[in-house]
């Protein structure tokens, strides 16, 4: 009888607890997945609070990217902290990243600009790359440095053709909205600018994009051809006409491109 009780107070303190800590993370990991990043800070914290047996460093990393996507960037900061704080996280890198994006949404370019191009040196595997010339080019389009930004584009374009960050136009700026890559301008009206954001194969996904501009008030409209459909934004005689709306949609959060 002693044998079988040892053996159920050694699954109820050493069994039983990281399995239920496992189904805990696997859990929350699906609401952050799902955008309840609420739920997952409120739960999360708990967690932390009860010192549940387990990988904590996951753990602050699942909630600093919940505090991040709530725009809660000092608790997201704080969160990546911690996992630094344990030289030998598998985390590490990724809490680099976090705590890189937390100056980037918070507008503190120059800081941010500063730690990823640490990154970049420190990155011999190419793993976080993709995402941080994706960033860095965001960083130019906002500073208004249209070409910086380009070379960054065409860069990541060049070395990470298969990267997510080319099929997701959004990326932290705005985390709830897919939009396609503007891709290449067609040029239908000789003499005029006009902006486009967006190329598709698939004409209903043009005009969910075109109607979410036209509800913001957008002049956007549709131009067809055999490869796709682009939608694009204004007719303007002047090149400045069309650079100030395009600097505006790109304030906005919409990947832009001025075509002729």
């Amino acid at each position: 009888m002693w044998k079988i009780k040892f053996i159920l107070l050694f699954l109820a303190f050493f069994i039983f607890p990281g399995f239920c800590w496992a189904l805990d993370i696997d859990a929350l990991k699906v609401d952050l997945l799902q955008g309840n990043y609420r739920r997952v800070v409120f739960e999360g914290q708990a967690e932390l609070e009860r010192m549940h047996l387990g990988n904590t460093d996951e753990l602050n990393y699942i909630l600093g990217l919940s505090y991040l996507k709530d725009s809660k960037l000092e608790q997201a900061r704080d969160c990546f902290l911690r996992i630094l704080k344990n030289s030998n996280s598998r985390f590490k890198k990724e809490a680099d990243l976090g705590i890189a994006d937390t100056y980037l949404l918070a507008g503190k370019f120059q800081k941010a600009q500063e730690l990823y191009e640490q990154l970049i040196v420190s990155d011999t595997a190419n793993r976080q790359k993709p995402a941080i010339f994706y960033r860095l080019s965001q960083i130019e389009y906002k500073r208004g440095n249209r070409q910086k930004a380009n070379e960054y584009w065409l860069k990541l374009k060049t070395d990470f053709p298969l990267s997510p960050e080319l099929r997701s136009t959004g990326g932290i700026w705005l985390p709830n909205v897919s939009v396609k890559d503007p891709g290449v301008c067609s040029i239908s009206s000789p003499g005029l600018y006009s902006i486009q954001l967006g190329f598709f194969t698939n004409s209903a996904n043009a005009n969910n994009l075109k109607n979410r501009l036209l509800n913001r008030n957008y002049p956007a409209y549709l131009e067809s051809s055999a490869d796709g459909y682009r939608v694009k934004v204004g007719r303007f005689k002047s090149e400045k006409e069309a650079l100030d709306l395009e600097s505006k949609l790109s304030r906005e959060g919409f990947n832009t491109k001025i075509c002729p």
